[in-house]
């Protein structure tokens, strides 16, 4: 499971009910949580920067194109320092997102229990950090968020002495990143692209040369009816209607927009009772699924971990390539009420070594780090995946200046956001 995702696969009145339409906690205006709040009233934040938004220090809204510095509010720890040990050192993440067995490894090397304590999502878990109900050492945290944490002062400046790995192992643009140069507060953790993955046992169509776009192939899905589905996940929904009217601009906060991209999801009711979900992974491997909307990361864990021999011959990824269709990546951050700073610094190389990246990467998870010794050709070449799922694995070229990437809105996008997916949960 994903952290973009929500744990549960509810259904629309469950999730209703359960949201109360505020999902996005982050838009509060009480307590610590308003510092989060975007500094701006005015709308943009699209694709192309948006030059009138702000992020919650102040500076333009991060985009590929428009790279920000995160302003540090204290300095990094010392070098040079020795890493605490004894006792429990604490991981913020989702569920069944870190290898157990990479993460009993790094506890024996420092003589520290290690344990996870979860969260449903990012927003809840930010939600958590901020009340102080919790106070891990370090958090997976998204780049969408990273302003708004810095902001609250929830994760703490890192001192890249303790973290050789991101210079040795990780791709530039990820040593660098354009939401957070220099790497002041984050480093990244997995990579992944938004596309289609499908049975050609049973969507007969030509997906990747469907005209205009592969993203069309859910609105012409009555064959797959009950067998089709999209990822419970606000953004991503609604970015995909978006581009199947071959509208770009998966940051717009323009209203019209975004209630034609509503309207567009709410006519696959009738055209194939779509469902939502987050185990696109095992149902599309296991045949109980025939069509879904997943990350690349669900293709690889669906065929080196739920599918049979027939499925895994079965089993097709499209990726609309950078430029074309969403990519993203997660990252690791430092909360500000670790005990023990030296030892998270040294949890972040950790997971950057080649070999616990790609041990948490195949025996566990699906999804890709960054590392530059992991290789499209390789994996086919070495028989991890077949040639037909070759577009799972990303490069360092699937990022750049012009990639799509879902980032920061300001308080009224957000919301504009999550009322329009609340309105496409609640049927037709």
């Amino acid at each position: 499971m994903h952290p973009k995702e929500r744990r549960y696969a509810a259904t629309r009145r469950e999730f209703l009910a359960r949201t109360g339409g505020a999902a996005f906690a982050l838009s509060g205006a009480s307590g610590l949580l308003a510092a989060c709040s975007n500094s701006t009233t005015t709308g943009g934040g699209g694709t192309g920067a948006g030059s009138n938004s702000q992020n919650p220090l102040g500076l333009p809204l991060a985009r590929p194109n428009v790279p920000v510095t995160l302003p540090r509010y204290e300095q990094p720890i010392a070098s040079g320092l020795k890493p605490e040990t004894g006792g429990e050192f604490t991981i913020f993440n989702y569920p069944d997102y870190i290898d157990p067995a990479v993460m009993k490894a790094f506890g024996k090397k420092y003589g520290v229990t290690v344990k996870v304590t979860p969260f449903d999502d990012i927003n809840s878990g930010i939600t958590k950090l901020a009340s102080g109900t919790v106070q891990p050492d370090v958090t997976e945290m998204t780049p969408d968020n990273i302003a708004r944490v810095v902001a609250a002062k929830l994760v703490k400046p890192l001192n890249l002495d303790y973290v050789p790995n991101l210079q040795k192992n990780v791709w530039p643009s990820l040593v660098d990143p354009f939401y957070d140069k220099g790497s002041h507060y984050s480093v990244p953790y997995t990579v992944y692209a938004t596309g289609i993955l499908y049975r050609t046992d049973f969507v007969k169509q030509d997906v990747p040369n469907l005209t205009p776009n592969a993203w069309d192939i859910f609105w012409q899905a009555q064959a797959y009816k009950g067998k089709t589905a999209l990822l419970s996940e606000v953004r991503e929904t609604i970015a995909m209607a978006l581009l199947h009217r071959g509208d770009k601009d998966i940051n717009t906060e323009n209203p019209d927009k975004i209630n034609q991209a509503v309207k567009d999801l709410q006519e696959l009711y009738g055209v194939c009772n779509i469902k939502v979900g987050d185990l696109q992974y095992s149902t599309v491997a296991e045949r109980k699924a025939y069509l879904n909307q997943a990350w690349s990361g669900d293709a690889i864990s669906g065929y080196l971990f739920y599918a049979d021999k027939e499925s895994k011959q079965a089993l097709k990824f499209w990726n609309p390539g950078r430029g074309n269709g969403p990519i993203q990546n997660d990252m690791w951050s430092i909360c500000s009420t670790t005990k023990k700073p030296v030892l998270a610094h040294l949890w972040l190389n950790w997971i950057l070594d080649n070999t616990q990246g790609y041990n948490n990467f195949l025996n566990y998870n699906g999804y890709q780090p960054p590392l530059n010794e992991v290789d499209p050709g390789e994996m086919v070449k070495k028989g991890i995946l077949p040639e037909s799922l070759a577009n799972t694995v990303l490069t360092a070229e699937d990022l750049g200046p012009d990639s799509l990437q879902e980032m920061t809105l300001t308080t009224q996008g957000q919301q504009l956001w999550q009322n329009g997916y609340s309105q496409f949960l609640s049927g037709a």
